[in-house]
């Protein structure tokens, strides 16, 4: 499950490169290039985020051990901030708003993406910490949250046009 998690990774981060590649251009896409990009990570993050949750994430909130809990609370926190902040940029920037105002956009997208892809970087310390206390990662635990539904709800407000 480890190599999984750590190709999906991969893959999320190299959409993302390809979101921000897009993204750096002087002109404006066409709106379906960038609502098909935006699409393409909100449902490549998801996905991973929800292969993360019955494997990894999970495993911590059920682990009895309250120094693993207090571990996990803090990653979790860190977690939920980023993904607050990608989905109240996804509200506020429609693919039409994003084209209209595309130079502000362009920073606030970047930003956005790159807080992504930073947490994703210092999310193989999870990896370590399961590894280091026994956690196993291979096998799937209850989920805690849903990320398919919040995916389908960015995947709505991407689409908008």
């Amino acid at each position: 499950m480890e190599e999984k998690l750590l190709r999906d990774h991969h893959r999320v981060v190299e959409i993302a490169n390809n979101l921000k590649d897009i993204l750096r251009e002087t002109n404006a896409p066409n709106a379906q290039s960038l609502a098909s990009a935006r699409w393409a990570f909100a449902a490549a993050l998801m996905q991973h985020l929800a292969v993360k949750e019955r494997h990894l994430y999970a495993k911590f909130e059920h682990d009895d051990r309250p120094f693993v809990k207090a571990y996990f609370e803090k990653s979790k926190t860190d977690l939920l901030k980023c993904f607050q902040s990608y989905t109240d940029h996804i509200a506020t920037w429609s693919t039409a708003n994003a084209l209209a105002k595309w130079k502000i956009y362009q920073i606030k997208a970047v930003h956005v993406v790159d807080i992504f892809i930073e947490r994703l970087h210092a999310e193989s310390e999870l990896l370590e910490f399961a590894k280091r206390h026994d956690i196993d990662i291979n096998t799937p635990s209850m989920m805690t949250t849903n990320w398919t539904r919040k995916a389908f709800e960015l995947k709505d407000k991407v689409d908008e046009q």
